[in-house]
């Protein structure tokens, strides 16, 4: 009996240790995820949300590569993440490895005017707008699951033991939420815009925040600040972000690469002043983890 016994007790020996090799997922690394936005005239909506039920992390050269991030589906508004504010989708440890692309499930998007009227869009029923299957749009693959979307990184992110790798996802809200019917009634602040809906089509880039830095700024005419100016983000003669300026006339760009770049602003009634703007309008180099201070002088049209 006590022969058994014993037997019975190595036996769980070696299924416990077994079963915990089994389990382990070997070294790991930290991988910290962020999302902000590159927006529209926000000044007509109070909502541009989507709902992220997913994310992984994988090596295009192998389907059986990616990983799970997180599977906590959460709803962001993305007119709450404008000049640099962020939301964090996830930071989790994943296994070493080379990773060059994320996957995202995104299951519904969502847009509310002034007025409160809101429309939905839902890509598991619709799909992406205007998709083909596998089909390439605004730097993102869209997958025949009509719900997920791949987007292919710059560069490889490896992941090393110990080390964390620091990403920000900044969607362009303006190219991702396709307005339908759109018109207007009133003039100058009263005036109110009206549509019959919307598609989703995501368009977003990928930083790695170790190699980017921040610009920021203000722009204002002779009295004072500016408010919903445009600010454009140009590298090699092609729009790479855009921002507007908040309530207080403050513009932020932030997950700049080191490259470099020229900027511009506009605001409907207003040019550019002739005078003060040499500095801003010139070439620009942005150097890793540095900040520059942009700012712009504007006047009013006569």
């Amino acid at each position: 009996m006590k022969t058994i016994k014993y037997l019975f007790i190595a036996f769980l020996a070696i299924a416990t240790i077994s079963c915990s090799k089994d389990n382990s997922v070997g070294p790991t690394g930290t991988l910290s995820l962020k999302l902000t936005d590159a927006p529209m005239h926000y000044n007509q909506f109070t909502n541009a949300s989507v709902t992220i039920d997913k994310i992984e992390m994988g090596n295009s050269a192998s389907a059986n590569s990616f990983v799970m991030v997180t599977n906590t589906a959460m709803t962001y508004n993305m007119l709450d993440l404008v000049n640099g504010i962020t939301k964090t989708l996830a930071s989790t440890e994943i296994p070493v490895g080379n990773y060059n692309m994320i996957r995202l499930f995104i299951s519904d998007t969502q847009m509310t005017l002034k007025d409160g009227t809101t429309f939905n869009y839902n890509m598991s029923q619709n799909g992406f707008s205007g998709s083909g299957m596998g089909m390439m749009q605004n730097g993102v693959a869209l997958n025949n699951d009509k719900k997920s979307i791949d987007i292919q990184l710059d560069q490889m992110l490896t992941i090393t033991t110990g080390n964390m790798s620091d990403y920000l996802m900044d969607m362009n809200v303006a190219d991702s939420f396709n307005l339908e019917g759109v018109s207007f009634t009133g003039t100058g602040a009263g005036m109110m815009m009206s549509m019959s809906g919307f598609t989703f089509t995501p368009s977003m880039r990928v930083v790695d925040m170790t190699n980017a830095g921040t610009i920021n700024g203000t722009i204002h005419d002779a009295t004072g600040n500016l408010p919903n100016a445009t600010v454009t983000l140009m590298h090699n003669n092609t729009v790479y972000t855009t921002t507007h300026t908040d309530a207080n006339g403050n513009y932020t760009f932030i997950g700049i690469p080191q490259g470099t770049y020229t900027m511009s602003a506009e605001l409907d009634g207003y040019t550019m002043n002739p005078v003060g703007n040499d500095q801003s309008m010139g070439e620009m180099t942005m150097m890793a983890n540095g900040t520059l201070s942009v700012n712009f002088i504007m006047m009013p049209v006569n």
